[in-house]
């Protein structure tokens, strides 16, 4: 989208300085680029959701806390005062300290143990967290990925956090998406998956990752990065789900805290009933 809204003022300006016919010839370009642009992004929002069925609401937090940010104890404060049901902490250095305090809120914990830990991503929760796998998707960095499951109301939902490398470092980023797929292609029923993607949802290789496993997003995706800039920043943290899961709200937080990026939180639909015993297809294979 920067690049489409650089173009249109170029070519704007383009055809102010020509005065001629063949100037709008930029300007149409522009706007088909505009228009692809948004068929991308509007091909993987989520449908509507069925508003016939009983639902269960969880509040969950994405929130890439900055390594080496000092700000832990607000961080850990802040976490306390949104009382969410799931938390997906990546680069959770800074609250690893407060992990005791956060436990009064957040009983449940992935990651948390000192074992192979990566000072990374961990998953907090108010319910109990079922089949925990910790895995590394690729050679950069270890213990990136982190699936488990809970039952919300009878219902199964398989909770997924990640945290990419960055897509400019060689094919890393390919191959962890490739690797993610595979650890992910037997899940069923309502997934909700959430991490930093490094890239934003239309990107080719995260639009493929997502129509593989059937994942869709919100249709209105916030500014994460970079924390200093956030008018004009991109969307590089993601909460995405699994239809019939849905996502009813997705915010920014106000204050990064000192993290350079912005944490989401969502407010997700899980239909309990009929419904979420039998709806959700298998995830596609890789």
């Amino acid at each position: 989208m920067h690049i489409v809204i650089a173009a249109a003022i170029f070519s704007l300006a383009f055809l102010a300085l020509v005065r001629s016919p063949w100037g709008a010839l930029p300007l149409a370009a522009a706007l088909c680029l505009a228009a692809w642009v948004g068929w991308l992004h509007y091909g993987i929002v989520q449908p509507e959701r069925d508003d016939g069925q009983r639902y269960a609401t969880l509040k969950l937090i994405e929130f890439n806390m900055l390594y080496s940010n000092r700000n832990g104890a607000a961080i850990a404060d802040w976490l306390e005062a949104q009382n969410a049901d799931i938390v997906y902490a990546l680069e959770s250095n800074p609250i690893w300290r407060h992990l005791d305090a956060l436990s009064e809120t957040y009983p449940y914990c992935a990651g948390c143990t000192r074992d192979g830990r990566s000072d990374d991503l961990i998953v907090l929760s108010k319910f109990p967290l079922q089949d925990v796998s910790i895995m590394s998707l690729g050679k950069v960095a270890s213990n990136r990925f982190i699936r488990s499951r809970i039952e919300v109301e009878g219902s199964t939902v398989t909770l997924v956090a990640m945290h990419l490398t960055k897509p400019y470092f060689d094919n890393f980023q390919q191959e962890e998406l490739m690797q993610a797929r595979r650890f992910l292609r037997a899940a069923e029923g309502p997934v909700i998956l959430g991490g930093d993607f490094n890239s934003s949802l239309i990107s080719p290789d995260i639009r493929a990752f997502i129509e593989a496993l059937g994942l869709r997003s919100h249709a209105h995706e916030p500014r994460t990065w970079p924390a200093g800039a956030p008018s004009i920043g991109l969307p590089i943290d993601h909460i995405l789900v699994r239809p019939p899961a849905h996502i009813d709200t997705l915010t920014r937080m106000k204050d990064s805290l000192g993290s350079n990026h912005f944490g989401l939180i969502a407010e997700i639909s899980i239909p309990v009933g009929p419904l979420a015993e039998t709806g959700g297809a298998k995830a596609g294979n890789p």
